[in-house]
């Protein structure tokens, strides 16, 4: 998107926007909302910049800054998106708003349709990974939730709602204008002028395409010399489509095989936004690096103990890249550093287990917390089927075998069935196939979702 940046020259002066309330909304002549009072809005924007002399001296360097997005309205970057975004569905009369996701995004758009007294929808992955905290987020905005197969699907039952919704993804323009009030909000805390280094992770691609569009935005303003700041693009060794591309020199980019990471957020094996976020690492100059998830938990760690800011791991690439560079000699000691932290390490309560990791007590503790938190519902029987499970599927008879002659548990069929039921609405477990047996019945097969297997470890854990 384009704007009259010789009109914007006239309005963005220091002064003026001195003037205007914090926030992503004091930028309005550089977003694409034409009437103000679409704008929606739950107080995103204007997030601290924190001066880390602490974790700069640790490093070995002077100029250390973290923009802090932990402090958004849901807890993530993604807010100043969603709030853009949101008030163009408005704009264009919408009544309802929906989106295929499992984290951040789900959890903002339902809370900002709640502001905007729209209905919202969000189709949620019975596969794959969702971080609790975020599920909990998405229920409290009251949502309409479906569970469906897996991501992909999530995602294509969102785009087929958009015949009378608004879908609403990461990627889309009007939400992506959103983000690049970040950098905005970075050069003016720095009185106007731009970092030697600009941080951020990458899922999509989006975020890191923005922070350059809205460098270039602000240097064709006459705000700052963008020409010196260059940006480094961060992601997970275990899903990082993007680094590869740039480690290889091209600008296709090849989806992984196979992706895993404790970095839930950037594990993003397709990224439609890689190439503009390659395009905006090569004109900046910048580089794309990945980090292991041991180097990622130990940064989350490291941030949260020496700078108070407790991140989620999609985060704490940036401070894991960030000691690879300067252990490198690519950043040097003087040179000026901002890492965006765009999420809070709340939404993934998992997490707190790394840190009392060999603390006997804490761990018992914690994991009595966790099992109260989990297993409120499940009985004996209901664990017992969720470790018969734990080796592959299986389906109602076989289970009802096992527990018989594993047990000694003496069940009805039809009861199975109801335990069943149970435990797939509660996401641990989910219907994997079905096939007809010899006498043309219908045999369905059962197995543990990640929720079902890390409920299970948490059991066992409690039970040494």
């Amino acid at each position: 998107m384009t704007y009259d940046l010789e009109r914007a020259r006239s309005q963005f002066t220091p002064r003026k926007l001195r003037s205007r309330r914090p926030g992503i909304w004091k930028y309005f002549e550089l977003l694409p909302i034409r009437n103000s009072t679409n704008m929606v809005s739950l107080g995103e924007g204007g997030t601290y910049l924190h001066r880390c002399d602490g974790l700069a001296s640790d490093l070995g360097i002077e100029y250390l800054y973290l923009k802090d997005e932990t402090t958004n309205p849901t807890g993530a970057f993604i807010d100043r998106g969603t709030a853009v975004e949101v008030s163009a569905a408005r704009e264009f009369g919408f009544k309802s708003v929906c989106c295929g996701s499992t984290g951040n995004l789900a959890a903002s758009l339902v809370a900002y349709a709640a502001r905007a007294g729209l209905e919202s929808k969000a189709f949620i992955g019975q596969r794959g990974n969702v971080d609790i905290g975020k599920f909990y987020q998405i229920l409290a905005y009251a949502a309409d939730v479906e569970i469906v197969r897996d991501h992909e699907e999530a995602v294509m039952r969102a785009r087929q709602e958009s015949r009378r919704s608004h879908c609403i993804t990461s990627s889309n323009p009007h939400f992506m204008e959103g983000e690049k009030t970040t950098v905005y909000e970075t050069c003016e805390q720095l009185d106007w002028t731009s970092p030697d280094w600009i941080i951020a992770p990458m899922g999509n691609g989006g975020h890191v395409s923005m922070i350059w569009k809205g460098l270039r935005e602000l240097e064709q303003i006459g705000l700052i010399d963008a020409s010196n700041t260059r940006i480094v693009g961060t992601q997970a060794s275990g899903c990082a489509p993007i680094v590869e591309s740039f480690t290889r020199g091209v600008s296709d980019i090849t989806p992984p095989s196979a992706a895993s990471t404790v970095a839930f957020d950037i594990c993003v094996k397709n990224p439609v936004c890689g190439r503009t976020a390659l395009m905006a690492i090569k004109e900046s100059g910048g580089l794309a690096i990945s980090a292991s998830d041991r180097e990622i938990l130990e940064a989350v760690r490291q941030l949260a103990r020496r700078e108070g800011v407790f991140a989620e791991p999609a985060s704490a690439t940036t401070i894991a890249v960030l000691q690879k560079l300067v252990h490198s000699g690519k950043i040097e000691r003087d040179d000026s550093v901002v890492c965006v932290i765009t999420g809070m390490g709340l939404k993934y309560p998992e997490i707190a287990r790394t840190f009392v990791k060999g603390k006997g007590a804490l761990e018992q503790l914690l994991s009595r917390v966790e099992r109260r938190k989990v297993t409120t519902k499940l009985g004996q029987t209901k664990i017992r089927i969720l470790e018969i499970l734990s080796p592959g599927e299986s389906y109602g008879y076989g289970i009802w075998k096992a527990l018989l002659d594993e047990y000694g548990m003496k069940l009805k069929i039809p009861s199975i069935y109801q335990h069943l039921s149970e435990l797939t609405s509660n996401g641990l477990l989910i219907s994997t196939r079905t096939e007809k047996t010899y006498d043309n019945r219908q045999r369905s097969y059962y197995a543990l979702t990640e929720k079902g297997k890390w409920t299970l470890n948490q059991i066992r854990k409690l039970d040494q």
